[in-house]
C-alpha cells in the first residue's frame, strides 16, 4: 500500500469522502463484498477528494506491482458478474458473457452511428476481457486487436476464434501498429496512472485517430454508494475531471453523452495540443450529492423489500433526486400485475421522461418502449404495440446482429434466452410480436 497525490493536478491535499472500513466497523456491516482483503486482513481503501481540482480517488492504494498482480490473479474472480453454476461449461457465468456481448453491440452501434467504422481500419480495445468487441469488429472487416491482463484473455480464441489479444499490462504493450480507433471502456478508472495510459494511447493513435472512453460518473451512480465507490475503481471521475485529464494529456473532446450497459460517461476524443486544467469540482457539492443519493437509494431498497410504501418512498425521492425513476419502474409493473394497465403505462411514460442513468438496461428507454409494446399487445392495443415496438427496435442495441451468437449457442457456451430472462430485456417478446404482426399484415 502507498499514499498517492492527485493524478490530474499533483496536489497531495485532499478531503476524506468515504471510509468503507470505518463505516463497516461502526455499523457492524459484513466486510465481504465491500472491502478487499490481503492475506485475510481487510485493507482500508479510502475515497478522497483533491482539494485543488476535486478529483475523487482511492488513497492509500496498492502499489503498481500489487495492482498488476491483482488484475492477473484476483480481479475477474472477485468482480465477475453473477455466479457460475456447476453445470456451466466456462469459468464465468452466462450473465457475464451476455453483458460482454451486449456491451460489444452497444459500442459497435455507437461507433457506427458516428460514422467512425470502415473496413480495413486498425482498432485496439484496452481491457478487452473476453474479447467480444474485437471479435465483432473483426467480423465487420477491421484489423481488430485487444489487450487484456487477466485470464479472460485465454478464452477469446475458444469463444470467438480470434488470436489478436495481447495478454500483457497495457503499460508494457509494444507494437509498431498505429490505430484508427482505440477503445478503453470500463477500464480507465482501474489504471493506477490514467495520465500515463492516455499519453501511451496518444502515441499509438494515427494523427486522425480517435479514442472512445467510457467511465462511471460520480454524479450518476447506479447502485448503493458503498458498491458504486468500488474497491477496484482507483478513480471516480466526473465530467469535469475526465475533461481535465484529456486536456492535460493532449486530447480534444469531440463528442460526450451517456450510454452503454451501465449508462456511463461516453467520450470521443482526438489528438490535440495539451492544455492546462480548466475545470474544478466542488467537494461540498460532491458530499451533498452523495448524501442525497444515499437517502434515495435507501428508499429504493426499502420499497423493494416492502418495508416502505410507494408513496413514502417517492416522498424521499422528490426531496433528494426527483429524476430518480427506478421506483416508478417497479411500481408500474406492480400496477400492471394488479390489472391497472393505464396506471402502469402512465408510470412507464414518466420513466421515459427521466434522464437519470440506471445501471440495469431494462430500466433504459429502449427496453421500456419494448415493455410498453408487450403490455399494449397483451391488452389488444395493436396500434400502440406496433408504434412502441418500432421505437424499441430503434433504441435497443442490435443484439441479434452479433455475428457469433448462433455458434456460441450451438456449442453450449451461451444461453441467449436465459440471459434475456435474467436481465428482464424485451428482445424475445418483441420478436414474437413482430412475427404475429407480420402475419396479420400478410
Amino acid at each position: 500500500m502507498e499514499d498517492v497525490a492527485c493524478e490530474i493536478c499533483g496536489s497531495a491535499e485532499y478531503d476524506l469522502l468515504l471510509d468503507k472500513l470505518w463505516l463497516c466497523e461502526k455499523y457492524n456491516w459484513k466486510k465481504e463484498g465491500r472491502i478487499l482483503f490481503s492475506d485475510g486482513v481487510p485493507v482500508n481503501y479510502r475515497n478522497v477528494c483533491c482539494k485543488s481540482c476535486g478529483l475523487a480517488y482511492i488513497n492509500p492504494r496498492m502499489t503498481d506491482e500489487e495492482t498488476v498482480e491483482f488484475y492477473k490473479r484476483q480481479y475477474r474472480e472477485e468482480f465477475t458478474a453473477g455466479e457460475k453454476s456447476e453445470s456451466w461449461k466456462l469459468p464465468f457465468p452466462n450473465l457475464h458473457l451476455g453483458i460482454e456481448i451486449y456491451n460489444a453491440v452497444v459500442r459497435y452501434d455507437f461507433l457506427e452511428r458516428l460514422v467512425y467504422l470502415k473496413k480495413g481500419i486498425n482498432t485496439l480495445d484496452i481491457g478487452s476481457s473476453l474479447g467480444a468487441l474485437p471479435a465483432y469488429l473483426k467480423e465487420k472487416g477491421c484489423n481488430a486487436y485487444g489487450v487484456e491482463l487477466s485470464q479472460f484473455a485465454d478464452y477469446t480464441n475458444k469463444l470467438f476464434g480470434i488470436d489478436t489479444i495481447f495478454r500483457v499490462p497495457f503499460e508494457d504493450l509494444k507494437t509498431d501498429i498505429k490505430f484508427d480507433i482505440i477503445t478503453i471502456c470500463d477500464a480507465l478508472e482501474h489504471f493506477p496512472h490514467p495520465k500515463k495510459a492516455l499519453l501511451k494511447i496518444r502515441g499509438l493513435l494515427k494523427d486522425d485517430g480517435i479514442v472512445l472512453i467510457e467511465v462511471p460518473d460520480i454524479f450518476k451512480p447506479h447502485k448503493s454508494v458503498l458498491t458504486f465507490f468500488s474497491n477496484a475503481h482507483l478513480f471516480t471521475f466526473s465530467p469535469n475531471s475526465i475533461k481535465n485529464l484529456l486536456n492535460i494529456t493532449g486530447f480534444e473532446v469531440l463528442h460526450f453523452e451517456y450510454g452503454g450497459y451501465c449508462m456511463n460517461m461516453r467520450v470521443i476524443a482526438k489528438k490535440s495540443e495539451a492544455k492546462k486544467m480548466q475545470f474544478k469540482d466542488d467537494f461540498p457539492a460532491i458530499v451533498d450529492f452523495v448524501s442525497r443519493y444515499s437517502k434515495c437509494y435507501s428508499a429504493f431498497e426499502k420499497y423493494k423489500s416492502g418495508s416502505l410504501s410507494y408513496e413514502s418512498a417517492m416522498a424521499v425521492i422528490n426531496e433528494t433526486i426527483p429524476e430518480y425513476s427506478v421506483i416508478k419502474f417497479l411500481e408500474a409493473f406492480r400496477l400492471i400485475d394488479k390489472g391497472d394497465i393505464a396506471g402502469g403505462k402512465g408510470l412507464l411514460f414518466e420513466c421515459l421522461r427521466s434522464d437519470f442513468n440506471e445501471e440495469s438496461p431494462n430500466v433504459q428507454k429502449g427496453n421500456i418502449y419494448g415493455l410498453l409494446a408487450i403490455v399494449s399487445f397483451k391488452n389488444g392495443d395493436m396500434e400502440n404495440a406496433k408504434q412502441f415496438m418500432e421505437k424499441a427496435y430503434e433504441l435497443l442495441p442490435r443484439f441479434y446482429d452479433f455475428p457469433h451468437l448462433a455458434e456460441l449457442e450451438r456449442k453450449g457456451f451461451f444461453d441467449f434466452r436465459g440471459f434475456v430472462f435474467e436481465t428482464s430485456l424485451s428482445y424475445i417478446g418483441l420478436s414474437e410480436i413482430r412475427k404475429i404482426l407480420k402475419k396479420q399484415q400478410s
